[in-house]
């Protein structure tokens, strides 16, 4: 699977287009499975409930034979353009039949390692089936509820969503209205741990208690965390389920993930939590996919960012949002969030996930915590285990305040694009007994004006904790003027990246996205090179041509007079004879080379024995990276043309050995900020004042 996904949670997998609504009532499936993992094999019984006196038309799998249909199920056209090729079937019920019968079997195996694409795997490795497999009666459109008995070898285990029945363990039921049913089954391990009234479960391929238990305390702790914030968690367990390819996905009340990710230690408490949380939101509550997801976007800012404010790192991580958008969304890749389902694309990540969980915090900060808290206890009180759209959530919000948010969700879910602010006319002077400070507030954007409150902070003369303040802005020009006890020697406009805005250069620090987002892209080999560095770094440069840079030129650094400034220019090589740009160009960050030693501000590398990456700019608003690749074992270079692009948000980077493992990485601090305008020499920026996470994480065993 593309490591690029990975991390990539899903809410559900769609079979079909989805639908505008769903019907209230239920059916229900009464499922016996059999699973024949050798032959790829499933023979299955299913008792389909329905309302009674309703024609149902469902869909099946083209490689499942319906074996002796009953006299009023008749196969019918299929009119459906679905990823699986299905047969459809209706079923004309008697008067008065309010269920039906359904034996089928056949072969499922498909070798695609997407769950997004897969028709499904029946294999000795493991068994995944999900909705998109269609390897149950699927009627479009109905939630669904389910009991379901698996027979499988000896030594097998299953784990669908739900409770686990009490049988041989291969039994599960799930009475809350489902999308889909998954079916997931391998030679596990099961462990399993009281979290308050929820099982923690952790469904393991090889026998590792350990592991299982550090996973076991952490569910614990995020779900009692998550109870107190939200509401009480919906389902009866939560488990980590280890997958035979690496994935991550997550479905209602488990996740599915990789044998590497799950060993990776910071997933515990940065992707994991992502996964937890999705059983409130995308799989408590349910996305009105028709108006766009707003799923990924809230259960990020409610995992991923609020992790980060408990570790006082969110204005940091802010900001990395915001750098990603301006790395990934030019103005052809831009779309409003009405159009994003999924993530496709770093652009389609930056939009969906980026600028979403920004609504969010920005709708907090219209708000106030409290309200803020209110609002999502009563969109999960009202919507549980129901589609939600963006004007439910507005409609929710709208009740604890006077404010009419109408504009604010208009003009952030529905509009293309961001505001881009510039500073401008700064000026300070006595007014009285105390200071007057007077600038201009201009977006740049093209278009008409944002509603926007303009965090400004101003560090006084003599004082340790900065004034802050907000400014209202309604026009594409704002004239504000602050009356100040004490001389200003200092103004911030947005110090915590608090508006989703399109970022200038100068504010962040180069990094790889900046490089991978790139329209157009040169790469420069080195000519003089040993041949085995010079071969594989050719190797990688024609394989980002395939996959990364479709437009990419390659070149021999012995081909230029000079380097280009209207394209991201990766130098590769450690003797690339451009490299002296890239050392020029982060002389005021400390670094320097002395022949084959490479000094950094946290230590000196060898390059003969290290691979580093460094990522500059000419000038610090320029729209184009530098960046040097300088990595000349062999062994080395074909890892490090698959690991960099997960390495994006660094500005510099260090390998060792031919794996490569990496052993420093780090961003370049802002020197220069445009946002930033000092009234006094060398004025440092005062003291925020403290903001407290919504949530903190209760300690093991609370």
């Amino acid at each position: 699977m593309n490591l690029s996904k990975t991390l990539c949670f899903l809410v559900a997998v769609f079979l079909f287009a989805p639908v505008q609504s769903r019907a209230d009532t239920l059916l229900h499936h009464d499922l016996d499975v059999k699973i024949s993992p050798v032959a790829h094999r499933l023979e299955a019984s299913d008792k389909l409930s329905f309302p009674s006196g309703k024609e149902l038309v469902f869909y099946l799998n083209t490689d499942l034979t319906l074996d002796t249909p009953p006299p009023n199920v008749l196969q019918i056209t299929n009119d459906k353009n679905t990823a699986v090729p299905v047969n459809a079937y209706r079923i004309t019920p008697d008067k008065g039949q309010t269920s039906i019968t359904l034996h089928y079997s056949g072969v499922i195996q498909d070798d695609s390692e997407d769950a997004d694409e897969s028709a499904g795997v029946i294999a000795e490795q493991g068994v995944f089936l999900s909705g998109a497999s269609a390897w149950y009666p699927y009627v479009e459109g109905r939630y669904l509820s389910f009991n379901m008995h698996v027979t499988l070898p000896d030594g097998w285990l299953s784990v669908s969503q739900g409770a686990q029945q009490k049988d041989d363990g291969n039994g599960w039921r799930e009475a809350h209205p489902q999308e889909e049913i998954y079916l997931i089954a391998a030679r596990f391990h099961a462990y399993s741990k009281a979290a308050g009234q929820v099982k923690a479960m952790a469904f393991l391929r090889s026998d590792d208690a350990a592991l299982a238990d550090r996973y076991l305390s952490v569910t614990a702790q995020y779900i009692e965390m998550y109870n107190r914030l939200i509401g009480r968690y919906p389902y009866a367990k939560f488990a980590l389920v280890e997958n035979f390819w690496e994935s991550g996905y997550g479905m209602p009340s488990f996740t599915l993930l990789g044998p590497r990710v799950i060993r990776l230690p910071f997933i515990l408490h940065s992707s994991y939590p992502h996964e937890i949380l999705h059983n409130w939101w995308g799989n408590g509550v349910y996305v009105d996919i028709s108006q766009g997801n707003w799923s990924e976007g809230l259960t990020s800012y409610l995992a991923d960012e609020l992790i980060q404010a408990q570790h006082v790192n969110a204005a940091n991580f802010r900001r990395s949002l915001l750098q990603n958008y301006a790395d990934f969304v030019s103005v052809g890749r831009d779309f409003p969030l009405t159009e994003f389902t999924a993530r496709h694309s770093s652009s389609s990540e930056a939009i969906g996930y980026g600028k979403s969980q920004m609504l969010f915090h920005m709708l907090r900060r219209t708000l106030g915590d409290k309200r803020f808290v209110q609002g999502l206890q009563r969109l999960y009180k009202q919507y549980r285990f129901k589609e939600a759209s963006f004007n439910d959530l507005e409609r929710v919000f709208q009740t604890l305040t006077d404010t009419n948010l109408g504009p604010f969700f208009r003009q952030w879910v529905q509009r293309t694009g961001a505001p881009q602010l510039r500073i401008a006319e700064v000026k300070a002077s006595r007014a009285g007994k105390g200071w007057r400070l007077q600038g201009l507030l201009e977006q740049q954007q093209p278009g008409k004006a944002y509603q926007l409150t303009v965090p400004l902070a101003v560090t006084l003369e003599g004082q340790q904790q900065a004034f802050q303040t907000g400014i209202a802005m309604t026009d594409k020009q704002q004239h504000f003027s602050l009356d100040l006890p004490v001389r200003p020697v200092r103004l911030d406009v947005d110090p915590e990246f608090d508006l989703f805005r399109r970022v200038s250069r100068a504010e962040i620090p180069p990094a790889l996205s900046q490089a991978f987002g790139a329209d157009k892209v040169l790469l420069v080999l080195p000519a003089k090179a040993p041949v085995a560095s010079r071969q594989a770094l050719q190797s990688l440069a024609g394989a980002w041509q395939r996959f990364l840079f479709s437009d990419a030129e390659v070149v021999t650094d012995d081909e230029l007079g000079a380097l280009p400034h209207d394209r991201t220019v990766w130098l590769l090589g450690s003797s690339n004879r451009f490299a002296p740009e890239v050392i020029g160009a982060l002389k005021k960050q400390g670094v320097s080379r002395a022949g084959g030693q490479l000094t950094l501000p946290q230590g000196d590398y060898d390059l003969a024995r290290e691979s580093v990456v460094l990522v500059a700019r000419r000038h610090p608003d320029d729209q184009h990276a530098l960046v040097w690749l300088a990595a000349d074992r062999p062994r080395a270079i074909p890892g490090l043309a698959r690991k960099l692009p997960h390495y994006r948000k660094y500005s510099y980077l260090v390998f060792s050995g031919d794996a490569p493992d990496n052993r420093l990485k780090g961003q370049w601090p802002v020197l220069i900020s445009p946002m930033s305008v000092r009234l006094a020499a060398g004025a440092e920026m005062g003291e925020l004042a403290p903001r407290q996470p919504l949530a903190q994480l209760p300690a093991q065993g609370e």
